[in-house]
Formats: structure tokens, sequence, C-alpha cells
């Protein structure tokens, strides 16, 4: 273990040496983030800063027409399509805990999928509808995986060094 230490620290090092962390650079601000093509190829949802956090927005690809989703005062990110291309899975901090929400398309209703205190991010929407995540709810960043109306939540990895 010790030694994967060192290994790491030397590679970090010789990587800002060579061309530097993209953190620690200045460059343009994170804008149009995260694309994902729907389920019919004929929109990309995406994140994108609005007038005081990220939004989500959708792009009509024949069109170029741009249409925000989500609008409050805190950050929503990483959006992805359930398989009908109906809604969509998004992470926010929104209720001041990093959770899992659901917004319908047609209704724009914004549906609360997780509550855990412990953050849930990355949610990928899988082709058996059943969407995918990370949580540090055991103290390790696991895979999990939910049904979109809240039932079925599972913990899929179990990392040895959650259970220390």
């Amino acid at each position: 273990m010790k030694r994967m230490l060192v290994i790491a620290g030397l590679l970090a090092l010789v990587g800002l040496a060579v061309g530097g962390c993209s953190m620690l650079q200045k460059g343009p601000a994170l804008t149009n983030w995260e694309p994902v093509l729907s389920p019919n190829g004929k929109q990309i949802a995406y994140e994108s800063p609005g007038t005081k956090g990220f939004e989500i927005y959708l792009l009509d690809v024949a069109t170029d027409k741009v249409t925000q989703l989500t609008h409050n005062d805190v950050d929503d990110w990483s959006p992805s399509w359930s398989p009908d291309g109906n809604k969509i899975v998004f992470v926010s901090n929104r209720n001041k805990n990093v959770d899992l929400y659901i917004i319908d398309l047609k209704t724009k209703v914004i549906t609360r999928l997780t509550k855990d205190p412990k953050d849930d991010v990355n949610p990928q929407w899988g082709v058996d509808n059943r969407i995918l995540f990370n949580s540090n709810r055991t103290g390790a960043w696991e895979i999990y995986v939910i049904n979109p109306d809240g039932t079925g939540l599972k913990q899929i990895t179990h990392t040895a060094a959650a259970t220390k």
C-alpha cells in the first residue's frame, strides 16, 4: 500500500512538471458541460451556469433551440436520459444535500429520488430502466442501483476500506 502511494505521488509530480494540473490552471469557465445525447438523437442535455448556479438545459439538435429545464439558486449537474427519453435524472445540492432528482420532460415536475445524508452522484440511467450511481454512504465511494420510483436500492460494490 505504501509503495502504491509513493508511486501515485511521483506520477502526480511528473504530471505537474510536464503539463500541469487542469484544476490549477486558469482557463475558460465551465459552460455547456457533461453533454448527453437523447436516446432518439434529437436532443442534448447538459449543464451550464444559470443566474446563481449550474442548471440543466436541453439543446434541440435540428433547430439549435435551447431550453432551460431547472431554475433555482443551487447547482444541478450530471444529467442522464431515461431509456424512453421522457425523463432525465440529475444531481442537485438543493435541500442542502447532494442527491439525485428526476425531471419529467413533459410536465417539468422534479422529484427527489434519493435522501441519504451522504453524497449521491454520477447517475447513469441504464437500458434496464434502473439508475446506477455513486455514493459515499459507507465511508468509501461505492456503486449503487435504484429504480426510478425510489424502490430497489441496492449497493453493488463493497470496498474493503468501507468496513474499517
